[in-house]
C-alpha cells in the first residue's frame, strides 16, 4: 500500500508541476488525471451547448486569463506535453459520447507546424484516442483575429481539403480551440458536408468573451 501511495504522490500536474493527488485514499488508486483540482478550478467551465449552422455544438470552458495563457505556452512556446492537459477531466465522458466518431482537426499553418514540431489540435485530439482526419489545411497564412468581419465570413476560400472520401456515411466531430464568430467552424463545415457523412457534431475548447 505504501508504494501505491509512493506513486501517486509522485505524479506531477501539467500545469503547475505539484503533486496531481496530495492526499492519498482507495479512490486515488483508479485516477488517471494530469493535471490537479487547483489547475483545473482555473478553467471557466461554461459547457455550452448551442447549433451552428443546424449542427450541435458543444464548448467547453471561458476563454479567460488562464486559458490564454495556457494555450500560449502549448502552441506559443511549444510546450507540447499539455495537449493532455485541456480535455483531462472531460477525457472519459468525451470518448464514450463520441464513440464511433471521426474527428476533423481545425488546421492550423503548416509552416508554423513545422516550426514547432507538431500541431496543437491534432494533439489534443490525439488524447481522445479517436480516428482523426487531417486533411483540412490552410491555404495560406493567416491569424483570425485579424480578419475583418467581412473576411472571416469569406475564409472557407483560404482553407482546402484533400481526402474528403474517408469522411462518406461517417459520424464527424469538428474539433477547434477558440470559438469567437464561428467563421472557421463554418468553413469547415462547407468543406465536409459534401462527402455526406452521417453526422456532424462540433466541439470547441473555449469562448472568446466577443
Amino acid at each position: 500500500m505504501y508504494q501505491n501511495n509512493k506513486r501517486t504522490q509522485s505524479k506531477r500536474c501539467l500545469i503547475c508541476k505539484e503533486p496531481v493527488l496530495k492526499f492519498f485514499s482507495v479512490s486515488d488508486l483508479f485516477s488517471n488525471h494530469c493535471i490537479c483540482s487547483k489547475c483545473f478550478n482555473e478553467f471557466e467551465v461554461i459547457n455550452e451547448h448551442k447549433y451552428l449552422d443546424g449542427y450541435p455544438l458543444t464548448i467547453l470552458y471561458r476563454y479567460n486569463d488562464f486559458f490564454k495563457s495556457l494555450l500560449y505556452q502549448y502552441k506559443g512556446l511549444n510546450d507540447y506535453m499539455l495537449k493532455d492537459a485541456f480535455l483531462d477531466y472531460y477525457k472519459e465522458l468525451l470518448i464514450n459520447y463520441y464513440k464511433g466518431y471521426i474527428i476533423v482537426c481545425v488546421p492550423s499553418f503548416k509552416e508554423e507546424n513545422n516550426k514547432r514540431g507538431f500541431s496543437p489540435i491534432e494533439g489534443i485530439a490525439l488524447s481522445m484516442g479517436l480516428p482523426l482526419f487531417t486533411g483540412i489545411y490552410k491555404k495560406e497564412k493567416y491569424k483570425q483575429s485579424d480578419l475583418k468581419d467581412h473576411q472571416r465570413k469569406e475564409v472557407y476560400r483560404k482553407l482546402g481539403i484533400q481526402g474528403g472520401e474517408r469522411l462518406c456515411h461517417k459520424k464527424v466531430l469538428i474539433l477547434d480551440d477558440v470559438y469567437t464568430t464561428g467563421s472557421t467552424l463554418k468553413a469547415c463545415i462547407q468543406l465536409v458536408e459534401p462527402y455526406k457523412p452521417s453526422k456532424i457534431k462540433l466541439l470547441v475548447l473555449s469562448k472568446s468573451r466577443q
